[in-house]
């Protein structure tokens, strides 16, 4: 009897440890291949402003092979589009939002400052600005941009938006990641 007890909690303490951790999991968003759980893909808007890593014609090109999955989508807010915005929906209690961040560009009329909005269930949680360093081009890969940890249990959508600003933005958004 006692060794049966023995065995029980021997298997008792090696297995305690994996439900500990099983609760925990993060979860990618990826600007291209969306939700690798879901297969939701984050909706773009309005559409004909954004563009991706493809883009022969764009005058700030990040190294895609520096971007998560070898993918990103780039759009430029002007006053006059009134918005820009990239929405998507994720289950979970915390999310975190991924930018490459351009520098100053060879052209000084392009457009490098970034400036956005972010919205979870529809109210305003904060906001992000990135003025470009004069000193490099170097783009900032990576770049975690916006984070909300205290997030209830649930379903929520996360709106990341240019709107109501009176100067020309550019946003990068790489991808987000949800627990």
């Amino acid at each position: 009897m006692y060794r049966h007890t023995a065995i029980c909690a021997s298997l008792l303490y090696l297995l305690l440890p994996l439900t500990c951790f099983a609760g925990t999991v993060n979860v990618t968003i990826d600007d291209h291949y969306g939700d690798v759980l879901t297969q939701q893909k984050p909706i773009y808007l309005p559409n004909t402003s954004w563009s991706d890593q493809t883009c022969v014609g764009c005058a700030i090109r990040p190294d895609a092979s520096k971007a998560f999955n070898g993918t990103y989508i780039g759009a430029t807010y002007h006053p006059e589009l009134q918005n820009v915005s990239v929405t998507m929906s994720f289950e979970g209690i915390a999310i975190y939002v991924f930018f490459i961040l351009p520098n100053t560009q060879a052209n000084p009329q392009v457009t490098a400052n970034t400036a956005v909005n972010f919205t979870i269930d529809g109210q305003i949680v904060g906001n992000f600005t990135h003025e470009p360093d004069s000193s490099t081009t170097d783009f900032i890969f990576d770049q975690m941009v916006f984070n909300k940890t205290d997030l209830p249990q649930g379903t929520h959508q996360l709106i990341i938006s240019a709107s109501g600003i009176n100067i020309s933005t550019f946003t990068n958004f790489d991808y987000a990641m949800y627990t």
